[in-house]
């Protein structure tokens, strides 16, 4: 999942990507996961994670939405994300958590994200840093294997990352904050191995600024064979 940072210019992911436990914005709630994968992100009301010139401010979380992804990343089992977003996301974040330079809820979300075991899914990245595990070649196995010794969620960020899994029956759940905007063209949040399937709402919540959590899992028998 991929979000602006506030104030930072910079992409903000729960993601995107694995929790142990899930604290449900809004509500004070947890619930706990073990080896899911779940698709998370900031998406606007007609379903676009960028505008037609790829711009994504229009989903820059406020303070709570944006303390609401810093308890989910913070209670993390990994990070699963594709190469575009681990481009923009790992050197920024790593450099905040260094030099701490915005306000206490970024500043907070940087020391979090280097905390995480963090996997990136890229078959033309040669080597990555300490800390980052590279998954190439045999996707599915890797990802199923991870799912099989993560004890929590696994959130996974960025929608092409998330589109060849869902061709895969690996989406466990959605779980997206949706904006009160309607962009009209962009990058679609769900790609077209989406199609066809079935999901149970699980969680709705609102933030005070009108945007909405929702949270889905697949329906039991929806899309290709799951795991």
């Amino acid at each position: 999942m991929e979000f602006p940072g506030i104030g930072l210019g910079a992409r903000f992911y729960s993601s995107g990507v694995g929790f142990g436990r899930y604290a449900s914005g809004g509500t004070g709630g947890t619930e706990s996961f073990m080896g899911k994968i779940v698709y998370s992100g900031n998406v606007s009301l007609d379903g676009y994670i960028e505008d037609a010139d790829g711009d994504f401010n229009f989903t820059e979380p406020d303070e709570e939405v944006h303390r609401f992804w810093n308890r989910w990343i913070e209670d993390a089992a990994a990070t699963l994300m594709g190469r575009r977003l681990y481009e923009t996301m790992e050197p920024y974040w790593t450099e905040v958590a260094a030099n701490p330079q915005g306000t206490d809820y970024t500043d907070e979300f940087a020391r979090a994200w280097v905390r995480t075991p963090r996997y990136v899914v890229s078959g033309t990245l040669g080597s990555v840093p300490d800390g980052i595990t590279l998954i190439d070649g045999d996707v599915e196995q890797q990802v199923k294997r991870l799912k099989g010794s993560s004890d929590g969620a696994i959130d996974t960020g960025g929608a092409d990352l998330a589109n060849s899994l869902a061709g895969l029956g690996l989406i466990d759940e959605l779980m997206m904050v949706v904006y009160p905007v309607v962009v009209g063209a962009g990058k679609a949040n769900l790609g077209p191995a989406f199609a066809g399937t079935k999901w149970e709402l699980l969680e709705r919540s609102e933030f005070g600024s009108g945007a909405l959590l929702l949270r889905y899992g697949c329906a039991r028998g929806s899309g290709p064979d799951r795991v």
